[in-house]
């Protein structure tokens, strides 16, 4: 998989007095982990950089133990880790976005944290198509306050894309994104975390062209299961 983020992205500053207490062995584990939260898809060289980037291990030490590591999965990790995060609000609003801007990336070709109206979001662009999706690690969650004024804001861009990522949603919430679209010619999405996962990872096996990815993602309403099946099965019989 082609990987179009940073180093600096997987940095973190681990805390050095458990660095020299901790083992090789767990040392490597917490950067293999740390590594799958911000980038699963790196491979090869640029896997072990990643790794000693995190400064969990240095360079030699990644590349010897990495063979040792194949069991360790880098996407079961980071849907687990995105799902973990989807249910602690606020506290872990920065962290969920940046997992859903790395989804967002994988399967756009793109994706870069900005702002629209009172919200940060998730964007993307190429030449034809523009998205902007509002990440909120919330459960039951409902559209009002900021989230409003922001999707308000995205309808004036006329966007291609404009989805809203949450743990899951109030009933009503399908009904009052229609309200707030009404007549705006902007087609809005709600996505629950586990479906934005089965998103990327049917994008990841059948590798579908962005404009059948667009289509799903502006699908309009609540997305459900059925709605990803067709894109793989669409794809299968391309």
């Amino acid at each position: 998989m082609i990987w179009f983020g940073n180093l600096n992205q997987v940095v973190v500053a681990p805390n050095h007095v458990g660095l020299g207490l901790a083992s090789e062995e767990a040392r490597m584990q917490l950067a293999l982990e740390r590594v799958a939260e911000s980038a699963p898809g790196l491979s090869g060289s640029a896997r072990v950089s990643a790794l000693a980037a995190t400064g969990w291990v240095d360079h030699p030490t990644a590349e010897r133990l990495l063979p040792l590591y194949r069991q360790f999965d880098p996407d079961r990790h980071f849907s687990e880790y995105v799902r973990r995060l989807s249910f602690r609000g606020k506290i872990a609003a920065e962290e969920f976005r940046a997992g859903v801007r790395c989804i967002v990336e994988e399967v756009t070709g793109n994706g870069w944290i900005d702002q629209v109206g009172p919200e940060p979001c998730v964007r993307f662009a190429t030449q034809e198509y523009e998205g902007v999706v509002l990440a909120q690690p919330e459960v039951g969650f409902t559209i009002n306050g900021k989230t409003r004024e922001a999707i308000e804001a995205a309808i004036e861009e006329m966007p291609d894309v404009l989805a809203i990522v949450a743990r899951n949603f109030e009933r009503a919430a399908a009904e009052q994104l229609s309200g707030i679209l009404h007549r705006s010619g902007v087609r809005g999405t709600l996505l629950t975390v586990n479906l934005l996962l089965g998103l990327r990872a049917t994008a990841l096996r059948y590798q579908p062209r962005l404009p059948r990815v667009v289509d799903v993602l502006s699908i309009g309403g609540a997305m459900k299961s059925a709605d990803l099946a067709r894109l793989g099965e669409r794809e299968l019989a391309a």
